[in-house]
């Protein structure tokens, strides 16, 4: 591994980010946004001004300390703009730039927090679809036209860092293990059937998707590449509101969602259903050759196809009562109903010397239904000291996944003696999850320029997933027995306490941020009908440190160490051995360890007035990194496992850009370069494995008239070493195209993988074993899909509103009810 030489391609990018946009010219306009009631700055929030004149405009964000300055302004009278999300826009008219005034400082610029006012009515002007902080980037997905009608899935493919694999699995800067939350709180989602579900989700229930690469110790220790968080929609607003969306589309695609809400000045309810239903299509070929190069090689050429049938209803509703000024108390709850069908058909020739050996032909059929319930009781309380507050959490989460499974395999061999057999076995599945979650955060500000942070969470998870198999009695075709040898009743149970603390304090231009999470768990698995049991107890303190230094106005550089951990789950842990498959055997280890891993980030964000840029070294190390290893049983059946591999790294380079050309042209890319190290161990017949990898994406939102808007997006991945072999280049290119009708009428419609290209590929290099093979496989998840969709809003939008809030607004009687900020809890700890 060549380190000096990717040291000094890091370091030769991030010197040319870093170069300083050239001196501006002209006036300027500078000031600070705090909150109105408690005069904590807003940092990221958005400012523009624009020319009366000419309508031109311009735009930054506050940095860290709240502060912003757009310079290059020419003579003229402009109307400054300010929002952030949840407060009512700041907007101030007829302000001079001229010879005799170049310079004008606001000072303290107040916002009103828009209390229990979520988002929506008519939109006026786009809103940024990204905003980016040092500890976190908050996309605005709710804008994304090549996933309108489509699933978190869907959605999570278009967000910067993530990458979403051909089984629906979410990865962050090249790792699956990521922890991906629900409106910043565990779900029953962890417990391995994540990718079901958020294939169930609509992307029209979501509102923001939150990305933190290397979250300090507040936040959950648990994912090795950072979290994670889907901010779901709330859609609340003054007085009565609404919207309604449908979708129809190929391959059997049709959805549909219904938001309501009501809010008063003491309570705010909010609703949503989401129904949606859609077949994916996908196919796959898998080549091996085993003993290659020898006369006695073995030919196993599978081609395989499979169709999967989704259907789910999602439903969320929730009250926000305001107990007094500076006191709330949340109510909410989800259920999530859905059902998945799959019907996978596989033909498998081995040749040995030219002539046909063996055949074997699959049909199998898998059906699923299950429901997710999650329930959440928030309080909320603002002393009268600025920035001092009390949140707490009970959050209660089940899930139950019942399944029905029928496999045949029919066995042809061909020789001296032809002969042919049929393999049958039906199985029944009953898995449930019950997910407990209590927490406490206390923020005091100590002065100033410091404060401290200090929480509690203890999470109680317990996963009961029951595999019944019945095969033919002998001699029957249609009587089937209880198969004990085959079954698997598993038993996971897991129990984290934490408690941390946090401790930032400003120097100037220098910031410093150190904490430490203590964390105990307790993990404990077992087979039903077994003697054994396994536990895992262990005590880890998780430390964190931030170093930020503002160079400038618009410039920001951060340094930042964390430790995380990644613990193995019941798919992973279970010692049963799944024979379903004649080919591919299936086991769990239940002595895994949980891996460790080491993370240092050194970011980078700069703001020019069309141009924003956040860029980041990084490098993660991990002691008892766990990898997917495969060892050949004989000649054609393979066993599948998991172990514990020494020590893995990854040391790489990501960019993200947003660049506004205009009004009517903005472009965002993001490019992620890393170099991966595995350790082998030749224990397990996982050899050293390390290169270089990159992947990246580019959007680009085109408006050529008002009501009408154009998104065209492409991917790439490229190839990447995993052990005992690599995974291959992997692309796509989507487009999408909304029309406005009326201001709460619109039409949409967006083709995803246009060019139908997107298929996972594998290499796999196991030669030095007893059975030594290669292999190479193609597998595709879904193809090409096309959707048309219809979205109305309706309610309290007009006059009215506007009377409600004509005394609220700010300033020069400039605030625009259409402008409000949305969210939702973001309490990730």
């Amino acid at each position: 591994m060549n380190f000096l030489a990717i040291k000094r391609i890091f370091l030769f990018l991030l010197l040319l980010i870093t170069i300083k946009a050239g001196a501006q010219t002209g006036g300027a306009i500078t000031g600070k946004l705090v909150d109105a009631n408690t005069g904590q700055v807003l940092d990221f929030a958005s400012v523009s001004v624009t020319l009366k004149a000419d309508k031109t405009t311009k735009g930054i964000q506050t940095d860290v300390a709240g502060n912003f300055k757009i310079d290059g302004l020419k003579d003229g009278v402009y109307i400054l703009k300010a929002t952030f999300l949840g407060y009512l826009t700041y907007t101030k008219d007829s302000i001079q730039i001229n010879s005799s005034r170049k310079l004008l400082a606001l000072g303290a610029v107040k916002l009103k927090p828009a209390k229990g006012v979520l988002k929506e009515v008519v939109v006026t002007a786009q809103k940024s679809t990204i905003k980016l902080s040092t500890d976190k980037k908050v996309f605005s997905v709710d804008q994304s036209l090549v996933s309108q009608g489509g699933s978190a899935t869907d959605l999570l493919t278009n967000v910067p860092s993530v990458q979403v694999d051909v089984e629906g699995n979410v990865n962050l800067r090249g790792s699956s293990n990521v922890r991906v939350l629900i409106n910043g709180k565990p779900s029953a989602i962890s417990g391995g059937s994540v990718s079901d579900i958020l294939q169930s989700i609509p992307a029209s229930a979501i509102e923001n998707i939150e990305v933190i690469t290397n979250p300090s110790s507040k936040y959950d220790a648990e994912g090795q590449s950072g979290i994670i968080n889907i901010i779901l929609k709330r859609n609340a607003q003054l007085g009565f509101n609404g919207s309604a969306s449908a979708t129809v589309g190929t391959q059997n695609t049709y959805n549909g969602s219904l938001n309501l809400s009501y809010q008063t000045s003491k309570v705010n309810l909010f609703g949503n259903y989401s129904y949606r239903k859609a077949d994916r299509i996908g196919n796959g070929t898998t080549n091996r050759i085993t003993y290659p190069g020898t006369d006695s090689a073995r030919f196993q050429d599978q081609i395989s196809n499979q169709t999967f049938k989704f259907n789910s209803h999602n439903v969320r509703a929730g009250a926000d009562f305001n107990l007094d000024a500076k006191t709330v108390l949340t109510a909410s709850g989800n259920i999530n109903i859905r059902e998945r069908n799959r019907y996978q058909t596989g033909n498998t020739s081995i040749t040995t010397r030219n002539a046909l050996t063996q055949q074997l032909i699959q049909n199998n059929f898998s059906g699923n239904s299950g429901n997710n319930l999650d329930l959440n009781l928030d309080f909320s309380h603002k002393y009268k000291k600025p920035g001092q507050e009390l949140t707490a959490n009970i959050g209660y989460s089940s899930e139950k996944e019942d399944g029905d499974e029928n496999l045949s395999t029919i066995t042809r061999n061909y020789g001296f003696i032809n002969n042919s057999s049929i393999f049958r076995q039906n199985n029944t599945t009953d898995g449930k999850q019950r997910n407990l979650n209590l927490q406490a955060d206390y923020t005091m500000p100590l002065g100033k320029d410091s404060k401290l942070e200090a929480g509690y969470r203890s999470t109680i998870n317990r996963n009961d997933n029951n595999y019944l198999a019945y095969v033919l009695a002998n001699g029957s075709t249609t009587n089937f027995v209880f198969d004990n040898t085959r079954s698997n009743h598993f038993i996971y149970n897991e129990q984290v306490h934490a408690v941390y603390t946090n401790y930032q304090r400003q120097f100037g231009k220098f910031g410093v941020q150190v904490g430490a999470r203590v964390e105990d768990a307790h993990i404990k698995t077992r087979l039903v009908d077994s003697v054994n049991q396994y536990k895992q107890d262990y005590f880890r303190i998780y430390p964190s440190v931030f170093l930020s230094d503002k160079l400038t106005e618009n410039q920001t550089l951060q340094l930042s160490y964390t430790r995380r951990v990644s613990r193995p789950r019941d798919r992973q842990l279970s010692p049963f051995l799944d024979r379903s498959d004649p080919l591919n055997f299936q086991q769990g280890n239940p002595t895994l360890q949980p891996e460790d891993t080491h993370a240092f980030e050194l970011s980078y964000i700069n703001y020019w007035n069309t141009l924003t840029l956040t860029s980041s070294l990084y490098y993660r190390y991990t002691n008892q990194n766990i990898q997917q290893v495969r060892t050949p049983l004989t000649a054609t059946t393979t066993l599948t496992t998991f172990e514990n591999i020494t020590s893995a790294a990854n040391a790489g380079y990501e960019l993200i850009a947003k660049l506004t050309a205009s009004s009517k042209f903005d472009l965002t890319g993001n490019v992620n370069v890393f170099y991966r190290n595995i350790k082998g161990n030749l224990e397990f017949n996982v050899p050293q494995a390390s290169g270089y990898a990159f992947n990246g994406n580019l959007t680009a939102n085109i408006k050529p008239i008002k009501k009408l808007g154009i998104q065209l997006r492409g991917d790439y991945q490229g190839k990447q070493v995993q052990a005992q072999g690599y995974s291959r280049a992997l692309y796509g290119f989507d487009g999408g195209v909304r029309y406005d009708l009326t201001k709460a009428l619109n039409i949409s419609a967006n083709v995803r993988d246009i060019f139908n290209s997107r298929k996972f590929g594998s290499i796999v290099d196991n030669t030095n074993t007893a059975f030594p093979y290669t292999q190479e496989s193609f597998r595709r998840f879904g193809t090409r899909t096309a959707l048309f969709t219809v979205s109305y809003r309706f309610g309290n939008s007009g006059s009215e509103q506007k009377r409600q809030k004509k005394g609220q607004d700010q300033d020069n009687g400039g605030g625009n009810p259409d402008d409000l900020g949305g969210g939702g809890p973001a309490n990730i700890k």
